[in-house]
C-alpha cells in the first residue's frame, strides 16, 4: 500500500509499552510492513514480555533514572515529527514535556487506555452505602478516587494533555465519561495471524475455565473464585485455571487449552485478553455496561457473554451444559476478532490520527 504524499519523510514516535503493549506492537508492525517509518519505545522490560523496538533500559536509582529519559528524550526529539503517546506516559515533568513538543512544532496523537485517565465509574450510584454489604471493594476504591485529590490530579492531567494534543483516541466507550474530549473511539488491535495458528484444544470429560487477572481487585477474581467454588459442588468435572503474571506467548499457549474465558466482571467492557481469547474460538464472559453499546457501531456484533458478580453462576451453568452454545461462541468470536480487531484496521484508523 503506497503512502500518500504528505506523509512522506515523516517519523512516527509510538511509547511507551507499560500498558496496551500487545495491541500497539502489533498494528506498528504493520506500518512498518507499510513502508513507514515508526519506533515503537518501551522503558525498561515489559511485564508480559511483550517486545518494543526501542528499550530504555531502568536505572535502580530513580535520580539517575529521571537524567537517562530526559536524555533519551532531547537524542530524538529532531527525529520524529508525530509523538503518539498512551497512558498520558512522557519523559519527564508532562507539561514542559508536551510544551517542547508543541514549540517544535511536533503532531500529538494521544491514546488514553483505562486507569490512566479513569477516575470513575458511570455506571455507580450516587451512594454505594444503599447498595448490598457484598458491594466490590473495587467500587469504593473508585468511589472515594472520585472525590480525592489523586482522581483531582489526574483530572487535571488529562485536560493538560488534551489541551496539547493534536487528536485523542480512547481504546473503548468505557473512558468516554471520564474524558473531556476525544476523536475517536479505537479498538484494541491484536496480532491475530500469530494467534489464529495456536493450536486450540476443547475437553470432552472436563470444563476447562480460565482467568488471568492483571489486577484481581479490578477484575473481580474473587467473585469468580467464590463462584467457581460452588460449581464445582455441583459439576465434578469443572477445573479452574488462574495464572498470574504470565509473559503474553504462555499466556496465550494455556488460555487456547481452555473451554470457557473469563475476562472480568466489574469494569463494564470487555479488554485485551477477552479479543486474544475470542481469537483463540473461546466463549468469552465480561460484564458489559449496556448503555456504552450506544458508542459503538459493532456493538450489536460482539459474541460476549454479559455477566456480572451476580448472575456468573447461572451463566456459566448454561455454558457448562451447552456444548453448543460453547462452539458457537467460539466460532463467533473469531469472526468478530478478524472484522474489529486486526492490527490492518486498527492501524488504518491510527494513520487519520497521525495525518489528517
Amino acid at each position: 500500500m503506497p503512502r500518500p504524499p504528505k506523509t512522506e519523510g515523516k517519523k512516527i514516535f509510538v511509547g511507551f509499552a507499560s500498558a496496551g503493549a500487545a495491541g500497539i506492537w502489533s498494528f506498528t508492525r504493520v506500518l512498518r510492513k507499510r513502508g513507514y517509518s515508526v519506533d515503537f519505545y518501551g522503558v525498561g522490560h515489559s511485564k508480559f514480555g511483550m517486545p518494543v523496538d526501542t528499550a530504555l533500559e531502568v536505572s535502580s536509582n530513580k535520580f539517575v533514572f529521571a537524567l537517562q529519559k530526559m536524555a533519551l528524550f532531547f537524542r530524538i526529539l529532531f527525529k520524529y515529527d508525530i509523538w503518539h503517546l498512551n497512558c498520558m506516559e512522557v519523559f519527564f515533568f508532562y507539561p514542559l514535556n508536551l510544551f517542547i513538543l508543541k514549540i517544535f512544532g511536533k503532531r500529538i496523537v494521544l491514546t488514553f487506555r483505562g486507569s490512566d485517565v479513569r477516575t470513575h465509574l458511570d455506571f455507580l450510584p450516587p451512594s454505594l452505602q444503599s447498595k448490598s454489604k457484598n458491594w466490590p471493594v473495587y467500587y469504593e476504591k473508585m468511589r472515594r478516587l472520585s472525590q480525592s485529590w489523586g482522581g483531582f490530579k489526574r483530572r487535571i492531567r488529562m485536560e493538560i494533555f488534551i489541551w496539547f494534543a493534536d487528536r485523542v483516541a480512547l481504546t473503548g466507550p468505557f473512558l468516554a465519561s471520564s474524558v473531556s474530549h476525544y476523536d475517536k473511539i479505537i479498538p484494541y488491535a491484536r496480532d491475530l495471524e500469530k494467534i489464529l495458528k495456536i493450536k486450540s484444544e476443547t475437553h470432552k470429560n472436563k470444563i476447562v475455565i480460565f482467568h488471568s487477572p492483571t489486577v484481581m481487585d479490578v477484575k473481580g477474581s474473587e467473585y469468580i473464585l467464590n463462584t467457581i467454588k460452588n460449581l464445582k459442588k455441583k459439576y465434578k468435572n469443572v477445573e479452574f485455571r488462574m495464572p498470574l503474571n504470565l509473559k503474553n506467548e504462555d499466556l496465550l499457549s494455556l488460555m487456547a487449552k481452555a473451554d470457557i474465558v473469563i475476562d472480568q466482571l466489574l469494569v463494564g467492557w470487555y479488554g485485551g485478553q477477552a479479543v486474544e481469547a475470542m481469537a483463540l474460538g473461546k466463549p468469552v464472559i465480561a460484564y458489559m455496561h449496556e448503555p456504552y453499546f450506544n458508542l459503538m457501531n459493532f456493538a450489536k456484533d460482539i459474541p460476549v457473554i454479559n455477566s456480572n458478580i451476580w448472575t456468573l453462576e447461572k451463566d456459566l451453568m448454561i455454558l457448562i451444559e451447552d456444548f453448543k452454545s460453547r462452539k458457537n461462541l467460539g466460532d463467533a468470536g473469531i469472526a468478530f476478532a478478524k472484522k474489529y480487531h486486526r492490527p490492518d484496521k486498527i492501524a488504518d484508523e491510527y494513520l487519520k490520527l497521525y495525518f489528517d
